[in-house]
């Protein structure tokens, strides 16, 4: 736009006016100002508008050159067949895609009404597809009351790991190791039971196998419970060593 401003105006039209008429400036008239005026612009305004059109041919050129490729292949799918007229391929794609989306909205809301979460969506997808309405909500509930299930079996598992005990305390020993503020150890012993009965606050039961009889001197059972009239022996040593 500085071509046709005013101070390059009579520039541009001067050596038109000196081709023109081989006159001095002040006897051009008016008219002849005129038509020279036009012929400059028109010539300018053709100029412009050459330019306007290469510049759109261009820019459509660059148009159908670039592909609009889109995020989804489901939806570049559904744009070429609206391209090549194929309408009924296209609302069948449109109708699956509304489907595939009503049932993801089912199991969100599934998962979010549901204690187990998405535990309940996994154990309801598991099953047969259901025939009716009324059908597919006690299979909704099946598979939240198994979810449910297996997450506390899970919760129970985790929850009920104990404290290993060492060996003697474990298997309830007959004797135990206690030190005093002196750093003394003190071995204490529980009393032998009488038939191995164990008493309201004791947790664990004498084995037989393990103990000897005073009467015989044999293991396996207990001098009240001894059929082999006993041995004199083995009393007698015993009398001596007390």
């Amino acid at each position: 736009m500085s071509d046709i401003e005013p101070d390059n105006l009579l520039n541009d039209i001067q050596p038109e006016v000196a081709s023109h008429a081989a006159v001095p400036d002040e006897e051009i008239s008016n008219a002849d100002l005129l038509s020279l005026m036009q012929n400059y612009f028109g010539k300018k305004l053709s100029g412009i508008e050459r330019n306007f059109a290469d510049t759109t041919q261009d820019l459509a050129r660059k148009v159908k050159k670039t592909e609009n490729n889109l995020r989804y292949k489901g939806n570049q799918w559904r744009k070429n067949n609206m391209h090549h007229k194929r309408y009924s391929k296209a609302v069948s794609l449109l109708e699956e895609s509304e489907k595939v989306l009503k049932k993801r909205n089912k199991l969100i809301r599934i998962a979010d009404k549901s204690e187990a979460r998405w535990e309940t969506v996994d154990e309801y997808l598991s099953d047969e597809v259901a025939s009716s309405n009324s059908e597919d909500e006690k299979k909704i509930r099946a598979a939240e009351t198994r979810a449910v299930k297996k997450m506390k079996v899970t919760k129970g598992s985790s929850g009920n790991r104990s404290v290993k005990k060492r060996p003697a305390e474990a298997a309830g020993g007959p004797s135990s190791v206690a030190r005093g503020a002196d750093g003394v150890a003190t071995v204490s012993q529980p009393p032998f039971r009488v038939g191995g009965a164990s008493g309201p606050n004791s947790r664990f039961v004498r084995s037989k196998a393990r103990d000897i009889c005073y009467k015989c001197g044999l293991y396996g059972h207990w001098a009240k419970e001894c059929k082999n009239g006993g041995n004199s022996n083995f009393t007698a040593s015993r009398g001596s060593s007390a």
